[in-house]
């Protein structure tokens, strides 16, 4: 019996996308612009590395009522978390429960599968999609670890005796009541104002009526921005899994802004989408080492005042990682103080501090994330984390430099926010709604 044959008769479905495959984007509805004629509209593609093992089984592909525009809208529709729509990059595992009603997206390490995106399924459907999936880690004697798992999510875990930890909290801005009025967006108006008087600019570039020529030059562009920032960080390549990659991938239903300043791309920004667009993520972000200061609040600014014009109800700033781990019952020490190590330690790999600092500026409420593994923590899935993440794969000269140049700020860096307390989901409710100034979007 062939093992595509063994998979069905157990009502079970797992299959890979199709490596190298080059996609179009969907269309998206056009914006209006006050300032500008039109926007430029472009796509962008992507990529993630092939994992180092996939699951023992026939690669089947997609199956053919799945083709890869109805696999994006499913995602769509049911992706809750910010890394969610990351399900639909190509090399990543993809486990269909019965009747293809939930998705799970993972990669795998030897014996232990690491999981992105959450639960994708309709919300009755869920406590089927978890069951199958602990089912055939069982019956493989396969380790299972979620990751950014929300508070919603969690009880399906704890029912199946799933070790718990909390892995951080993720950033989310209510949009209908955010006002960026008053002393909190001080900070936000005036990165805004001294980057629009030194001419940037920013709008939305979007796949569907772009020249090919032209969509080649801003892609090239974009990644240029990319690997640019990458320079300052101590890893050799960008992370993987967790954030989305530029190249060989369609756009899709994401959405790419960028940032300008006599005509060149200053910074960008990549956003994904949330339970059918009623939220987005800012789920990468990039500039360059020489923009102007500010770019990348001045960015952000303009998406999430944008998204506000939309009607969209929230705007998530991606993971804080480590965010108030506190102790949980049963959770993984190992976890939690590993966690606090490299909070404390490891900011030059990882800087928790900097990045947590910058989320703070926009006054955001906090949502709680937690990892959920089964059967427990190991040191086997804390490799497969690393390894498949490549957090760890250093590049050696940067990391020194960034050591000496975070020893020389110390004084300034100890000043930052710690983020230990954030503003609650009361006060960010009560904020009195008033229109925003509006942001040039010419580009």
């Amino acid at each position: 019996m062939s093992s595509a044959d063994s998979h069905s008769r157990q009502g079970l479905q797992l299959h890979q996308s199709d490596q190298g495959q080059k996609h179009q984007g969907l269309d998206v509805d056009r914006l209006t612009s006050q300032e500008s004629d039109c926007f430029e509209q472009a796509g962008t593609q992507w990529r993630i590395d092939a994992p180092h093992q996939s699951f023992d089984h026939e690669s089947m592909g997609l199956p053919e009522e799945h083709t890869e525009t109805e696999l994006r809208d499913f995602i769509f529709d049911h992706g809750r978390y910010f890394d969610s729509y990351l399900a639909s990059e190509p090399d990543r595992g993809q486990f269909w429960s019965q009747g293809k009603r939930g998705l799970i997206s993972y990669k795998k390490w030897f014996r232990h599968v690491i999981i992105g995106g959450g639960l994708i399924a309709p919300e009755s459907h869920k406590p089927q999609l978890v069951q199958e999936f602990l089912d055939y880690a069982k019956q493989n004697r396969l380790s299972i670890a979620f990751h950014n798992i929300g508070e919603a999510d969690l009880p399906l875990f704890q029912e199946q005796q799933f070790q718990v930890t909390k892995w951080g909290e993720d950033p989310m801005i209510d949009l209908d009541t955010c006002t960026w009025q008053g002393k909190d967006y001080e900070w936000v108006r005036r990165q805004t104002n001294y980057c629009l008087r030194q001419g940037m600019t920013a709008c939305e570039v979007r796949p569907d009526q772009l020249h090919p020529v032209h969509w080649s030059d801003i892609i090239s562009e974009v990644i240029e921005v990319a690997d640019e920032s990458l320079t300052r960080k101590p890893q050799k390549k960008a992370m993987r899994f967790f954030e989305g990659r530029i190249d060989n991938h369609a756009l899709g239903r994401r959405r790419l802004f960028v940032a300008r300043n006599q005509g060149r791309i200053e910074g960008f920004v990549i956003c994904n989408p949330i339970l059918n667009g009623t939220g987005w993520a800012t789920e990468l972000y990039r500039h360059r080492l020489d923009s102007v200061k500010g770019t990348m609040a001045f960015l952000i600014h303009f998406v999430l005042q944008q998204l506000k014009q939309e009607g969209v109800g929230r705007a998530g700033l991606c993971l804080d990682l480590g965010r108030d781990c506190h102790r949980l019952p049963g959770d993984s020490a190992m976890v939690r103080h590993g966690l606090r190590f490299a909070e404390n330690y490891l900011t030059s790999i990882f800087d928790f501090t900097g990045l947590r600092h910058f989320k703070s500026r926009f006054r955001p409420r906090y949502e709680k994330r937690f990892a959920c593994v089964y059967p427990k923590v190991t040191i086997g899935s804390i490799l497969a984390f690393v390894s498949t993440t490549g957090v760890l794969d250093l590049h050696y000269g940067r990391f020194a430099r960034i050591l000496y140049e975070q020893h020389s700020k110390r004084k300034l860096r100890s000043h930052l926010a710690a983020g230990k307390t954030g503003q609650s989901d009361r006060d960010a409710s009560q904020k009195t709604v008033s229109k925003p100034s509006p942001l040039r979007k010419s580009a």
